[in-house]
């Protein structure tokens, strides 16, 4: 068969799976670099449509007798659950012009994401916990003030959410425009997504009793709350994100079927169901709206569903997709949601994924239309997405169409085995050292450590039915590595025509990327400075806001391998002209093991901007307190101080900070500040402490 021939049977076969996407008339080099966009088949990544009839049979081989548990078939009733026709919801905006609080961090402009605190020019809301362990369901209301010399929030009113036993709240979404909350609450079988060890995710087992529910809470302006919907969804909850009045989530289930006799098994009984206001459960997506992967590394009967919720009407309206196999990370813009799968398994080193040394992501685009949602094709590039769940959205961005991907290739996140000596004698005579605070001699084991760029940037653009492969760096043209050999990815943002990524070992060298041609990135310019940064925030086209640690080296290994980490670093970089960036500013809070929620969590900072000044508000638990083994080295930790939310202000015009003085956490004692948050308001600061507020002038 020709080369020709060949090319031209798969691409009209990859276009009939991808749901009637177009192809043009090309050259058939041309055809065979798109079908095959990186080494391997194209097939085995992309998504293929299915009828009921195929996908039981799938999941009769799929779900082994292992896997079988003693549950009773789903019955469902003669009574179909609406779902909505092929026009979405309208999305509708606010055109008020009142000044609100600041607002959750978003990876996407007009993409919102759920968080514990929402506010409007009116209230604050939030998802709090009840008094002794009784899980997180008290939603409060509470108002703001317009006087800011008397800046305390006053309590609304409260409501005891009506989840389901077992089932606790993560989350909310504010739909300002229809005056109602959307509460997020899960069940996961005794882990949280977010914590959920990485081996886990190839253990179909994993994935078995998640519950996910929705409770629609009617929040007037006068009035109480009052909830008005239940919908409760089968499955473990990765992630959801709200575009106007719809609400989208994807969610990973494993069939709990059993039946010793498959003929009497349905395809609808292998897959999520959803109830709502307690009726009896139906499937919650017709098999004809699912796909095969067979070619999904995690190659068991998991399922991934996408759901779409109508929120602006009292009925309820529902549209979903499913495809089998696993995803672990998704990505949405306001066109489209990706969702990506490592291709090969991966196990545990430590707390953190150990990635095969050849391994690549598989990426499925499904373009998004109010209800719709519509598969687009699939690809795949080398690499994966980090080691940190809570980052691997962020290592992905659309523009113009085309979707950019950062990923990375070493297969730890520990550098090469040292070996370690403790050192007989403590370092400037004091008191013994404890052996877990012993100095140690560290020696490397020569290792053959990958000389390959610690990052590479891939382009996807749709392409015969597939996300084809269009541009990349490092590349034969560019061949200048993203880092420096044996670096990690810290930092990514992509942001339409440009990029930021940041690699670190010693130093943080923070690239700047053009994505403006699609088949051929670059880097713009480049900065190094010591620490590094996690996150990064645009303050405008010309500043960024960079939160991380500060590092300093002592001559040895350090735990960032050739520094010991500091206090937390915010710094202020200057991008206005991307060949040249500069850290135009920087503050260090705290000693070595200080910390800071958004750290953790991208939604732990407050920002907000107006007449030409930043206000940046975030919950930080310092340790700067020495202890009998400090001895004045980088290495040495310090005690835990105190937590507070650090305060200070960004001159946008002058790109300078100005620090101001913190608000003291009203509660003493050392905690976990993972669900702290802060709230700008007016000249006022409001400090949420896990349930608890307090309240200041700016």
């Amino acid at each position: 068969m020709t080369r020709l021939a060949l090319a031209l049977m798969t691409s009209m076969l990859l276009a009939a799976c991808s749901g009637g996407s177009s192809t043009s008339s090309v050259s058939s080099e041309v055809l065979l670099k798109d079908v095959f966009p990186t080494s391997g088949d194209a097939l085995a990544w992309s998504l293929k449509a299915t009828n009921a009839t195929e996908l039981k049979t799938y999941f009769e081989k799929a779900v082994t007798a292992a896997d079988k548990v003693q549950i009773i078939p789903l019955a469902v009733p003669a009574v179909a659950v609406p779902v909505a026709s092929a026009l979405g919801a309208p999305s509708t905006t606010s055109t008020s012009a009142t000044i609100t609080p600041s607002q959750t961090m978003l990876q996407e402009a007009g993409v919102d994401e759920a968080d514990l605190v929402k506010a409007d020019a009116t209230y604050v809301y939030s998802i709090d916990p009840l008094p002794n362990n009784g899980g997180r369901s008290l939603l409060n209301r509470q108002k703001l003030s317009n006087n800011s010399s008397s800046p305390n929030l006053t309590p609304s009113d409260s409501y005891k959410l009506g989840f389901s036993k077992g089932v606790d709240g993560t989350s909310l979404y504010l739909d300002a425009d229809r005056n109602q909350i959307a509460a997020i609450g899960t069940q996961s079988a005794g882990w949280l997504y977010s914590t959920m060890p990485a081996k886990d995710w190839f253990v179909p087992t994993s994935w078995r009793n998640g519950a996910t529910e929705i409770l629609m809470v009617n929040a007037p302006a006068s009035g109480s709350l009052k909830q008005t919907r239940q919908i409760k969804l089968s499955g473990h909850l990765i992630g959801s994100r709200r575009i106007g009045a719809t609400l989208y989530m994807v969610l990973r289930s494993y069939p709990q079927v059993l039946s010793a006799d498959s003929f009497a098994l349905k395809a609808t009984d292998y897959l999520p169901t959803i109830s709502i206001d307690g009726a009896a459960e139906q499937p919650l997506v017709d098999p004809a709206s699912c796909f095969l992967q067979s070619g999904n590394v995690s190659s068991s009967a998991d399922v991934i569903t996408l759901v779409a919720i109508g929120l602006a009407t009292d009925k309820h309206l529902h549209t979903a997709r499913c495809f089998t196999g696993g995803t672990e990370a998704f990505y949405m813009s306001e066109q489209s949601i990706y969702l990506a799968t490592t291709r090969t398994s991966y196990s545990m080193s430590g707390t953190v994924p150990q990635y095969a040394a050849q391994t690549s992501t598989d990426i499925h685009k499904f373009a998004l239309q109010g209800l719709n949602m519509d598969y687009r094709g699939s690809g795949n590039v080398k690499g994966h997405l980090g080691f940190d769940q809570k980052r691997k959205s962020f290592r992905m961005g659309e523009f113009n169409g085309a979707l950019h991907v950062i990923t990375e290739t070493r297969t730890s996140w520990f550098f090469p085995i040292m070996v370690a000596v403790p050192v007989a004698t403590p370092i400037a005579g004091g008191a013994p050292i404890p052996p877990v605070l012993a100095i140690t001699q560290v020696a490397p084991i020569i290792t053959n450590e990958s000389s390959e760029s610690p990052g590479k940037l891939s382009v996807l653009q749709e392409k015969l039915g597939t996300l084809a492969l269009v541009g990349e760096l490092p590349n034969a043209k560019r061949p200048e590595p993203l880092g420096k050999p044996g670096e990690r990815l810290y930092a990514s943002r992509l942001m339409g025509n440009k990029g930021y990524l940041v690699t670190y070992r010693l130093t943080d060298p923070l690239y700047v990327l053009d994505l403006a041609d699609p088949t051929d990135p670059k880097v713009a310019g480049s900065l190094e400075v010591s620490g590094y940064s996690d996150y990064l925030f645009p303050l405008n086209e010309n500043l960024l806001l960079g939160v991380g640690k500060d590092a300093t080296t002592d001559g040895t290994v350090g735990d960032g391998r050739m520094a010991w980490y500091q206090g937390v670093k915010v710094a202020l970089i200057d991008i206005s002209q991307p060949s040249k960036p500069i850290e135009a500013d920087r503050l260090i809070i705290g000693k070595r093991g200080t910390d800071a929620t958004v750290l953790q969590d991208h939604h732990g900072i407050a920002i907000q901007i107006t007449n030409g000044q930043a206000k940046v508000a975030m919950p930080v638990k310092v340790h700067q307190t020495p202890t009998p083994y400090t001895y004045g080295m980088p290495s040495d930790y310090y005690a835990f101080t105190r937590n507070e939310a650090a305060k200070f202000e960004i001159n946008l015009s002058q790109k300078k900070f100005i620090a101001k003085n913190s608000l003291p956490s009203s509660l003493k004692s050392e905690r976990w500040i993972g669900n702290d948050r802060s709230l700008i308001y007016l000249d006022q600061v409001h400090y949420y402490q896990d349930g608890a507020w307090i309240s200041a002038s700016w």
